[in-house]
């Protein structure tokens, strides 16, 4: 589900060196994203360990230290604010696979750290075992916002969205597959004949 995209290859891709400076020749491309610092992949990797080894106390440890943190699901209602609710969906979600199990690619994947912030969103495929050992593979797309606090980065929102079909987006126009389609619009008026 959650955490285990946040230690995306974008975020956990070793940081250039000084000594592999790009050659005169070599301009750096401008639209290269800047690699994340040591200490928010760390936290990243961190949420994805604690993640996977179901271990509730680190996992919340990694949240923001505000009352308006927030974890979003795929569909509609699920939507935790406030740490007891989002420790309350971590318990639930512990149901749902074996520790240990958890894995993940992410070949899809985007962020940026500035200042105090940073975010990031990532297309991902998963693996891991249900609780009567059959193993899984699904899709899930990740976007998170984390903040610098005094003990370090942590999370203040996470939102993961299940990949439920592979048939790519909708056509235009269609309604959503996890929500009531809305009411038609009203026909428009004629135009008048000139």
């Amino acid at each position: 589900m959650l955490g285990c995209a946040l230690a995306a290859p974008v975020w956990s891709a070793e940081a250039p060196k000084a000594a592999e400076a790009p050659k005169a020749a070599e301009a750096p491309k401008a639209a290269e994203a800047p690699k994340a610092s040591e200490e928010l992949r760390a936290v990243l990797k961190q949420h994805h360990d604690a993640l996977n080894k179901q271990d509730l106390k680190a996992l919340m440890a990694l949240y923001a230290d505000t009352p308006n943190v927030a974890l979003m699901g795929t569909g509609q209602g699920e939507f935790w604010k406030g740490k007891a609710a989002i420790e309350e969906t971590y318990k639930h979600f512990f149901e749902t696979f074996k520790a240990g199990s958890l894995s993940h690619e992410c070949p899809e994947a985007s962020g940026a750290e500035e200042g105090n912030g940073a975010w990031l969103m990532a297309s991902c495929i998963m693996k891991d075992t249900d609780p009567a050992g059959q193993p899984r593979e699904f899709g899930l797309n990740v976007s998170a916002v984390l903040k610098k606090e005094k003990a370090g980065w942590r999370v203040q929102a996470l939102h993961t969205s299940n990949i439920t079909e592979d048939g790519g987006p909708p056509p235009e126009g269609a309604a959503p597959t996890t929500v009531p389609a809305p009411a038609a619009a009203p026909a428009a008026a004629p135009k008048k004949a000139q």
